[in-house]
C-alpha cells in the first residue's frame, strides 16, 4: 500500500502536471482572443467543439478503461505484456478510426451544416491519428503511479502549442496555422512518452511477455467510450447548439466565460490521479482506511473550491477588463451563472475516477446519461430565451444530478472486496 509521502509526491505532480497545461493553455486562450474578434473566436470555437469530439470518440475508451488494469499489475511481471498489449490495441484503433473518419468528414460535417469546416478537419487528421496514441502514455503513467512523466508530457504538449502558435499566427481565421502548430505538438509529446515509458518499465517491447486477455480489455472500454462520448457532449453541445440556435457573438461570449472554468474541476482531477490510484487496490481489511483517507480528501476539496468559486466572482466583477477585449466583458454575467458547474464537475470527476478503477463503469455511465439528456433539454429550452446565459445555467443544473448520483456510488464501492 503506498505511503503518506507517496501519496503526497504524486499529488504534487499531479499538480503541477494539471497547473502547468493550465498555464501554457490560458496563455494561449489569451493570445487568441486578443488577436480574434468575437465572431472569429466564436468559429474557432465552432470548430475545436467538433474536432474535440472527433478526438474523444477516437479514444474508444481504450485509454481510460487500461487505467484499471495497468494499475491492478503495476508490481506483478505482468506488466510488461499489459503495456504492450494495450498501446499495440490503442494505435491500431486509433489507426482504423483515423481511416473511418477521412471518409465520413464530408458527409457528416454537410448535415451538421458546417460544410464550410471540411477542408480544416480534413487537415487535421494526423492530429486525429496521434492524439490519443500520445493520451494512452498520460494514462499509463497515472495508473503505474508515476505522474512525473505525465508532467513531462504535458509540459511537451501545452508548451509546444503556445510556442509554435507564437511564432506562426498572426491574425483573422488563420484556422490551418494553429492546426498545424496542434500536430507537431502531439507529434513530439509522443515521442517523449514513448522513451519514458521504455525507461521506467525494462524491456516492455521486447515480445517475450504473455499477452493478456483483450477481450476482456476492450469490453470494458465499451461502457468507458459511451460514458466518455456522454461526458464531454454535455458541456461541449453548449458551444454548438448555442451557434445553431442563437449567434456567433452569443457562441463566443459563452465560450470566453468557458474558457475561464473549464480547467478548474482539473484540481480534483489532479487530486484524484494522486490518490485515487492507490486507494482503489484494497481487500475488506483495508477498505475502512482507504474510505476514510477518500472523504478526509474530499473534504479538503470543499474548502478548496470555495475559495476557487470566491476567485471565479472576484473575475467576473473585476479581471474581464484585464484579460479580454472590451467586447468580451459581456461573458461576466456568463461566468456567474458557471459557478455551480465547476463544484458539480469537480465533485463529478473526483468521485467518477474511483468508480472507473472499482470497475463501475457501466453504473458511472447510467449516471451520466441522465445529466447529456437533462443537457440537451435544458439548452433546448434556455438558449433561445437567455442566450450563453440560458447555456451556463442547463450546464449549471445538469451536473447537479450527476453529481449526487456519483458520490453515492463512490461510497458503495468502499463495500466491494476486490474487481
Amino acid at each position: 500500500m503506498p505511503t503518506a509521502t507517496k501519496y503526497a509526491k504524486e499529488t504534487l505532480w499531479a499538480l503541477a502536471s494539471k497547473g502547468v497545461a493550465f498555464v501554457f493553455y490560458y496563455a494561449l486562450v489569451y493570445f487568441l482572443t486578443r488577436q480574434m474578434t468575437v465572431e472569429v473566436w466564436g468559429d474557432w470555437s465552432g470548430f475545436l467543439a467538433l474536432l474535440n469530439i472527433v478526438l474523444l470518440i477516437s479514444d474508444q475508451g481504450i485509454n481510460a478503461a487500461n487505467k484499471r488494469y495497468i494499475a491492478e499489475t503495476r508490481d506483478s511481471a505482468e506488466l510488461g505484456g499489459l503495456v504492450c498489449a494495450t498501446l499495440t490495441l490503442r494505435v491500431i484503433a486509433s489507426l482504423l478510426f483515423t481511416v473511418v473518419i477521412a471518409l465520413l468528414i464530408r458527409p457528416l460535417l454537410s448535415w451538421l451544416h458546417q460544410a464550410d469546416h471540411i477542408a480544416l478537419m480534413q487537415r487535421s487528421l494526423l492530429l486525429i491519428a496521434l492524439y490519443r496514441v500520445m493520451d494512452y502514455f498520460k494514462s499509463l503513467f497515472e495508473a503505474l503511479h508515476r505522474l512525473r512523466s505525465t508532467f513531462i508530457i504535458n509540459t511537451v504538449e501545452h508548451g509546444l502549442k503556445l510556442i509554435l502558435i507564437l511564432l506562426l499566427y498572426h491574425a483573422g481565421d488563420e484556422f490551418f496555422t494553429i492546426v498545424t502548430a496542434f500536430t507537431v505538438a502531439v507529434a513530439a509529446a509522443l515521442a517523449v512518452g514513448f522513451v519514458l515509458a521504455i525507461q521506467t518499465i525494462p524491456g516492455v517491447f521486447v515480445p517475450r511477455h504473455a499477452w493478456p486477455n483483450i477481450r476482456q480489455l476492450y469490453l470494458y472500454s465499451l461502457p468507458v467510450f459511451l460514458m466518455s462520448i456522454a461526458g464531454f457532449i454535455s458541456p461541449e453541445i453548449d458551444t454548438i447548439m448555442l451557434k445553431n440556435l442563437a449567434t456567433d457573438y452569443e457562441t463566443g461570449i459563452y465560450s470566453a466565460a468557458k474558457q475561464i472554468v473549464i480547467f478548474l474541476p482539473h484540481l480534483a482531477l489532479a487530486f484524484s490521479m494522486g490518490i485515487i490510484p492507490g486507494i482503489s487496490i484494497f481487500d475488506e481489511t483495508a477498505a475502512s482506511i482507504q474510505r476514510r483517507l477518500y472523504y478526509r480528501l474530499l473534504a479538503g476539496l470543499a474548502g478548496l473550491y470555495l475559495i476557487v468559486c470566491l476567485g471565479v466572482v472576484m473575475f467576473a466583477r473585476w479581471g474581464m477588463d484585464l484579460f479580454f477585449r472590451p467586447e468580451y466583458h459581456a461573458a461576466s454575467t456568463t461566468l456567474l451563472v458557471l459557478i455551480p458547474f465547476v463544484v458539480f464537475n469537480a465533485a463529478t470527476i473526483f468521485s467518477g475516477n474511483l468508480m472507473l478503477y472499482r470497475g463501475l463503469a457501466w453504473q458511472r455511465l447510467a449516471n451520466v446519461g441522465v445529466t447529456i439528456t437533462a443537457n440537451v433539454f435544458l439548452n433546448w429550452l434556455l438558449i433561445p430565451v437567455w442566450g450563453a446565459v440560458g447555456a451556463a445555467a442547463a450546464s449549471s443544473l445538469a451536473y447537479l444530478p450527476y453529481c449526487l448520483l456519483n458520490l453515492r456510488a463512490a461510497d458503495k464501492a468502499f463495500s466491494a472486496g476486490r474487481p
